[in-house]
């Protein structure tokens, strides 16, 4: 019989194995599926897009302080009609420069907001993350539960066979089995729905199959609820954008009262010579605008801008409010979690060691299988209580951190 070459078996196995590996599900921890959400969110292209809008309007809004030049061409000529013409805005009263400061108040509450929806990209696709990761460890859960009650069915029935079981305990052990069936089903469209809400977020169809992994690490929050309301009020970026735009609307309120004034400028002008011409080629000369009546539009664009005024304080106080709440709220919930968890932790531990006793209590036969699986089955629900714990931890902390504009990590 012809032997087979060690060095060809090792061979073998090494591909087998990089096949498996090939063939394995992705998995994609949380920092890489927040990069990809942040590189394919619609909602960061408008927010964006929102930025470049407000530098062209800012652009557009410093034009009066450059000279504006002209052409004219008239063909045949006819007196000095064709020519080149500057004008050059010499004082207006303030007009430009208050309409040229309302919109850089428009860019800077743009670029806050554009901040903003990049902390709550990163904050949701995290959450969305950490619920998936609690789902499935409820889906796990589930599935070993209901492993275990078919277990416990199949013995009832070779008990009751025996006469050691009644009806009504095979009758309660089928029931069970079937409650731990419906608890399976359920878990496991939860977990799909966890799923499809972080692809959503994450957008990239691109994506195949791919798994998450598991991450129980986390910090706690030490700051006071006080020292997190101050932080929330200066630092939360919806509150920026909404005081960048009061702001604006102050200078938009400046730049209409402007309006009402004269406005001063200077004009050249080099005309070609025609049929007919009697004036000088080059003149130049200042010039004075007064505004006469133009339809109460003045007027109109006074009272939005007061009113814009009195709605965006109102928003301000209002946001200011929820804020304080919120911040309370997720403060308190915080703190219910750490106690929370340390309870469960200590549960954990106390039904890792009653396993243990069980154990060999079991190795010795002073104990049933039943002992044994329904001690097995404590310890994992514990491990799973304080997984979903620190789940549920994670995910208030990255809400009150968002809200409060820290940087989330």
């Amino acid at each position: 019989m012809m032997s087979i070459p060690k060095n060809f078996l090792l061979l073998l196995g090494s591909l087998l194995l990089l096949s498996q590996t090939a063939w394995a599900e992705k998995v994609i921890p949380v920092e890489q599926a927040v990069e990809i959400a942040l590189l394919n969110s619609p909602e960061l292209r408008i927010s964006r897009s929102e930025v470049d809008i407000s530098k062209s309007v800012l652009r557009q809004a410093k034009a009066p302080l450059y000279p504006q030049l002209s052409g004219k061409l008239v063909v045949p000529f006819v007196g000095r009609e064709s020519g080149f013409y500057v004008d050059q805005m010499i004082w207006d009263f303030g007009k430009t420069k208050a309409r040229i400061r309302a919109r850089e108040h428009h860019l800077e509450s743009a670029r806050y907001l554009l901040t903003g929806s990049e902390a709550i990209l990163v904050r949701d696709t995290r959450i969305a993350y950490y619920q998936a990761l609690s789902e499935k460890n409820r889906l796990e859960g589930a599935a070993t539960e209901t492993k275990r009650r078919e277990w416990l069915l199949e013995k009832t029935e070779e008990l009751f066979a025996v006469g050691k079981r009644s009806a009504q305990q095979l009758s309660q052990a089928e029931i069970d089995l079937q409650q731990a069936k419906l608890e399976l089903v359920s878990r496991e469209n939860s977990y799909e729905l966890a799923m499809l809400n972080l692809r959503h977020l994450m957008n990239d169809p691109s994506l195949g199959q791919f798994d998450i992994r598991e991450d129980l690490a986390y910090e706690k929050v030490y700051e006071t609820r006080e020292n997190l309301v101050s932080f929330a009020l200066s630092e939360n970026a919806e509150i920026k954008s909404l005081l960048a735009d009061h702001d604006g609307i102050r200078a938009s309120v400046a730049e209409a009262r402007g309006k009402f004034l004269p406005s001063i400028f200077g004009r050249a002008a080099y005309r070609f010579e025609g049929e007919g011409a009697q004036t000088p080629a080059f003149v130049a000369g200042l010039g004075v605008k007064i505004p006469i009546f133009e339809g109460f539009s003045r007027f109109g664009q006074m009272s939005q801008s007061k009113a814009e005024l009195t709605r965006n304080e109102a928003q301000t106080e209002l946001l200011r409010n929820r804020i304080i709440l919120s911040v309370g709220e997720l403060y308190l919930e915080l703190k219910h979690l750490e106690k929370k968890i340390k309870i469960l932790g200590d549960s954990e531990s106390i039904s890792e060691k009653n396993l243990l006793l069980v154990k060999e209590r079991y190795e010795s036969r002073s104990a049933s299988k039943i002992e044994f699986a329904q001690a097995q089955a404590l310890y994992e629900e514990s491990v799973a209580d304080y997984k979903n714990s620190i789940y549920d931890y994670k995910i208030v902390r990255l809400s009150l951190l968002s809200l409060c504009g820290k940087e989330i990590q």
